[in-house]
């Protein structure tokens, strides 16, 4: 007989009751029936034993569980995730829709207001590096009856530049906002006439105004119709009068009434004749 079960008969032989016994239990187990003293020590014996292998096997199958679940919940915030970001774009093109059809609106509503100018609405189409539309390109051109001097406007009809070079179907923009750009302008209030050019701001400056002219801040310049522009198209308002250096004139610097930092569309004035406004 082998050395280990010389010297572990006892084990052996409790085991192998252990066994039968529950073996016994198995099969003769009966709902109304009373158990043995023995079984009774025998359940007492292995029911710890029972609950630490149950509780091992609940363990695993909840850790099985929730790794299935976890894959679920990923799977279902990328689509959440996907869904978000569709939504943000559709809400970013629908803002974009809802400016566009602002600026348009004013459009309509600066040219069925002012049906004396004849008005070419038309799109920007390019512009020089920087964020000040100083020089830019539109999509209108010979074919639609432009011509290089015709006045540009935003479209609430402020003044935004001249026409300058033109072909078929395009034409370029000297804004008044650039340092070669000058416009005959009068103040509104006070009809101090003087010249308005560009600054290396992105500003605007009137300049050859009488010592005795009395502009002051908020007065509002428009063209003079001392040139080829209508009359009356709104520059801007005067921020500050000063002392022109080095003469017998003072200048005063006008705030653009045109955003040339957010320019999409421009009216060309196709007609050239004084307004009178």
């Amino acid at each position: 007989m082998p050395r280990f079960f010389r010297n572990n008969k006892q084990f052996i032989l409790f085991f192998l009751i252990a066994v039968a016994l529950i073996a016994a239990m198995a099969y003769t187990y009966d709902t109304e029936r009373y158990v043995t003293k023995v079984e009774s020590i025998v359940g007492t014996v292995f029911t710890p034993i029972q609950k630490v292998f149950y509780q091992m096997g609940e363990g695993i199958s909840n850790l099985f569980s929730s790794i299935s679940e976890i894959g679920t919940l990923r799977a279902t915030n990328e689509k959440l995730q996907k869904e978000v970001e569709k939504l943000r774009k559709e809400n970013i093109q629908l803002q974009e829709l809802m400016n566009e059809n602002k600026r348009l609106k004013e459009a309509l509503n600066f040219k069925t207001e002012n049906v004396e100018l004849d008005l070419k609405l038309a799109t920007i189409t390019g512009k020089n590096s920087g964020n000040w539309f100083n020089t830019f390109t539109i999509d209108k051109g010979k074919n639609e009856g432009i011509q290089p001097g015709m006045a540009v406007l935003d479209e609430r009809g402020n003044m935004v530049g001249q026409i300058t070079e033109v072909g078929d179907n395009w034409a370029k923009v000297l804004a008044i906002i650039d340092r070669d750009s000058s416009v005959s302008a009068v103040d509104v209030r006070t009809r101090d006439n003087g010249v308005v050019r560009g600054d290396s701001n992105g500003g605007l400056i009137m300049i050859y105004l009488p010592l005795d002219a009395e502009l002051i801040e908020g007065d509002v310049v428009t063209t003079s119709g001392m040139s080829r522009f209508p009359k009356g198209l709104i520059i801007g308002k005067v921020s500050k009068v000063t002392r022109d250096p080095g003469s017998l004139l003072k200048q005063a610097v006008i705030e653009p009434a045109a955003d040339f930092e957010r320019l999409e569309y421009v009216f060309v004035v196709t007609n050239t004749t004084n307004t009178g406004k």
